[in-house]
């Protein structure tokens, strides 16, 4: 062994030793000691920037120890203490990683019950995250959010979800303030301007679902619940309440219907909250909203209906599941977000038949980042809050879609059956993805386990390859030019095909990467996808494909869809040609059903990373022909006849064409429709307003701006300020400036900071001006946002398909990402994303250039 050989041997056994040593950091509590119960005091001032509080916690001490460890980050904790009898025994607190602290006592712990003590002073956050601060029309409130890990931000505690136990909370604040929690108030008393309020015990239940409000609220009763509930909003605000106060009853009738249990708690309010950095948060007793989606006109327009009625039915499942049975640890997750998804869908689908829920791909919402080289599996391993964020848009789509497709395997009723045998079971406490398969085992024919593992501890989905002579080969579906490690999945195909002029069905599972179907040998098409209920991509012959769309009328909606956006996938990872997906277009684009030319319209959209300024008048011509006879025959008026489909379709239309072309009468609509909507909200959709405001942005006209931000100013309707925010489409770059300083203003929430930076990074093909804002306003921004959306920036703003922004979003990160929790493995994701784009634009742009020109002709 040479010298050098013998200096790279230490540094790399140096290297081995100090990778293993930062693995077996703790990252979670150990249980030798064990909360049962704990109660917490605080003193909440919502004009004060500063809190104190205390808390005792009742632990039980297994083995001797002179160690207890808790979590806290941001607090002082100037007392530990654990209290045996009438022996108060100080703890040594020292900090560990991950917000771990040791408490260490100068003698060993004999194994008994203990009272941990102590008492802290805290910060009030600004951010929307932990306990925070929201200022709505002058006032200032207290609201929280504690998933994921931030309950210790308001109080120390075992901030884990395994750690399941009763609270209970006893708030002072000022008298003039309501103070709500998560369960009925057993006491309050007044003196000296302060009040005292002490709220009954909890049942048990993880601390990310501890919550609480302090400020000048106004309620509105929910009547006609199996408990007494209220809708909370800021002062002057109840009003507004009226449409989810009807529909939240039925929806909590149809959950406790469907689960076999009633709700398990003693009350159930809502809060509409101003600044919040999700939609809502299933806060047990106590759930947390979004404004936007409780502070609503009293009868909604029906495309602005499903959006509340989606989210109160997905957060009121989350009492039984999440709640009721909540996971033993956050690498669970997703299956808490995936069955409340699913659960959302199934009761909308019930209550809500106009909302026409059914014709949703909700695995659409999965497969682009599921297709990314970079993406982990949705089973993963958890040690940080950014870990849990890390991918969070999967566990919803990807999850549910898995969900879906068990139910259809299993059918209705003895997926139902499992379910409620899986609550019974687990109920008030914790439990993990394997015994709900375990359960929905027994009322399935196949191995739900192995099939589960195969879709949820691996990233990715198959490709499915159907060839003339009956092989069905399975492989990992990627991108055009990506590398990805090869997988198989048991896949469960239910195939329609055709095959002697007679349309047939059969069904398999594959769990190898190839079989022999002979029946569908010499088929003269197949479709594997029976009601697009799969999650995978698939491909047939040309042919075979040409044959399919001769009798595209055989299939239904969701699968007239899935066979659309399938095309799109093939197209994308360079398994089709440019003109075979287009006749998948074409063929598509003339049928009836408002469902299926909405994904047409979708699937158009999904062509604009090769629109640039060489090819956008040609692109123009060929959206004004797909789509212009569709705008003839719906025009902008919603008719009280509309189906929710044919507004959605009229909305997705008028939008297309006011961001990519330049029609007279498109951009007069325009212009009138935002006359009409920045003098009276409730004159139009708020989504074709947005539409027609951000037509008028995007074709240049920046006068516009100083209207649409003294419009945003001047009222605090939050589905009023998105739609205008989403309007401010400008891309002249001192407007652009302009747009990105109005994040800044102390007039707009923490939440939707992100939300105008998104905005003027889609402006505009090159980013120059972006980054020049950033690098002078990076710490102002990271000051203002909540920690999920600075972690995730990169993938917000910064994914492009050009060299030119893949190198400014390189200088401009190197020099930030490391302040950051997360931002680093963002930048990763929304690099590669664009580097997969780049790749796609230069194999496409060319063969795409010719085909807008051969059309031209026809325009």
């Amino acid at each position: 062994m040479t010298l050098i050989q013998r200096c790279l041997s230490t540094a790399l056994g140096l290297l081995m030793i100090t990778q293993a040593h930062a693995s077996d950091i703790a990252y979670r509590l150990d249980e030798n000691v064990i909360p049962t119960f704990q109660q917490i005091k605080l003193k909440i001032d919502p004009n004060q920037a500063t809190f104190s509080g205390e808390t005792t916690i009742t632990v039980n001490i297994k083995h001797a120890t002179d160690i207890v460890r808790f979590y806290q980050r941001d607090l002082d904790v100037y007392l530990a203490e654990l209290i045996d009898g009438q022996r108060h025994i100080p703890l040594t607190v020292q900090s560990k990683e991950y917000d771990i602290q040791q408490g260490k006592a100068s003698e060993m712990l004999p194994a008994k019950t203990y009272q941990l003590h102590m008492q802290f002073n805290g910060k009030v956050n600004t951010t929307s995250d932990g306990m925070y601060l929201s200022t709505f029309e002058g006032r200032n409130y207290i609201f929280t959010q504690f998933e994921d890990m931030h309950a210790r931000r308001a109080f120390p505690g075992f901030d884990e979800p395994n750690f399941k136990i009763p609270y209970q909370l006893t708030i002072t604040a000022p008298s003039i303030n309501t103070v709500i929690s998560n369960t009925p108030v057993a006491s309050r008393t007044s003196a000296d301007g302060w009040q005292t309020v002490t709220f009954k015990k909890t049942k048990p239940m993880p601390s990310y679902l501890v919550a609480f409000a302090v400020g000048e609220l106004d309620s509105a009763d929910i009547t006609g619940l199996s408990v007494p509930g209220k809708i909370y909003t800021p002062k002057g605000q109840a009003h507004r309440t009226k449409f989810a106060v009807a529909q939240t009853p039925k929806i909590l009738a149809a959950l406790e219907d469907y689960f076999g249990t009633p709700y398990p708690y003693e009350k159930l309010d809502f809060i509409a909250v101003p600044n919040f950095t999700h939609g809502a948060m299933e806060n047990a007793g106590l759930v947390t909203y979004r404004s936007s989606l409780l502070l609503l006109d009293d009868e909604p327009r029906l495309t602005e209906q499903s959006g509340p009625t989606k989210t109160i039915a997905h957060e009121l499942a989350h009492m039984w599941y999440g709640n009721l049975v909540t996971m033993a640890w956050w690498d669970d997750l997703w299956l808490n977000e995936a069955f409340a998804s699913w659960m959302e869908s199934k009761i909308t689908m019930a209550l809500y038949p106009e909302q026409n829920t059914q014709a949703q791909l909700v695995q659409e919402g999965a497969f682009g980042a599921d297709a990314s080289p970079t993406t982990k599996a949705v089973k993963k391993e958890v040690r940080s809050q950014t870990d849990v964020m890390d991918g969070l848009g999967l566990n919803y789509s990807k999850g549910e879609s898995v969900l879906q497709m068990i139910e259809s395997l299993v059918g209705e009723d003895a997926f139902q059956k499992g379910v409620q045998s899986y609550m019974h079971k687990h109920a008030w406490g914790n439990a993990q993805a394997d015994d709900l398969w375990e359960v929905l085992a027994t009322v399935a024919d196949f191995d739900v386990p192995a099939m589960m593992k195969t879709y949820l501890d691996q990233p990715g989905y198959p490709l499915i390859n159907i060839a003339i002579n009956g092989d069905v080969t399975q492989s990992r579906y990627h991108l055009a030019g990506a590398n990805v490690k090869a997988q198989t999945w048991v896949v469960p195909l239910a195939i329609i095909y055709k095959k002697d002029g007679e349309i047939q069905r059969t069904s398999l599972f594959l769990d190898k990467a190839q079989v022999n179907m002979s029946e569908l040998a010499q088929a003269q098409w197949a479709y594997p996808n029976d009601n697009a209920m799969g999650y995978m991509r698939w491909q047939i012959p040309a042919v075979q494909m040409q044959a399919l769309l001769n009798d595209i009328s055989d299939l239904n909606a969701r699968e007239k869809k899935s066979l659309l956006y399938n095309s799109d996938a093939l197209f994308n990872a360079d398994k089709i040609p440019l003109d075979q997906h287009m006749a998948v277009l074409d063929a598509l684009a003339q049928d009836s059903d408002p469902v299926v030319a909405r994904s047409v319209v979708a699937a158009l959209n999904d062509l604009t990373y090769l629109v640039d300024e060489s090819n956008k008048a040609l692109f123009a011509g060929f959206i004004s022909a797909k789509l212009s006879p569709w705008f003839e025959r719906l025009g902008v008026t919603e008719q009280t006849s509309d189906s929710n489909d044919v507004s959605r379709l009229r909305n997705a239309v008028f939008g297309m064409l006011g961001r990519y072309t330049q029609d007279a009468e498109v951009m007069k609509e325009s212009k009138r429709i935002s006359e009409k909507f920045l003098k009276d909200d409730t004159s139009t959709g708020r989504a074709i307003a947005s539409s027609a405001m951000r037509s008028l942005a995007v074709n240049g006209d920046k006068e516009w701006f100083e209207r649409f931000q003294s419009a945003y100013f001047a009222t605090t309707d939050a589905n009023t300020q998105s739609a205008i925010g989403y309007g401010m489409l400008f891309s002249e770059p001192d407007t652009i400036r302009k747009v990105l300083d109005m994040s800044l203003n102390n007039d707009v929430s923490p939440a939707n900071v992100l939300r105008f930076i998104s905005i003027a990074s889609e402006a505009r093909e090159d980013k120059d001006v972006l980054y020049q804002w950033l690098d002078k306003n990076m710490e102002k921004v990271t000051a203002k946002m909540p920690a999920y959306h600075i972690a995730r920036m990169p993938e917000y703003v910064s994914a492009s398909c050009s060299q030119h922004n893949i190198a400014l979003a390189q200088n401009f990160y190197q020099q930030h990402m490391d302040k950051y929790d997360g931002m680093s493995r963002s930048f990763d994701v929304a690099q590669d994303e664009s580097k997969q784009c780049v790749q796609l634009k230069d194999a496409n742009q060319g063969t795409f250039n010719q085909y807008l020109q051969g059309t031209s002709a026809h325009f």
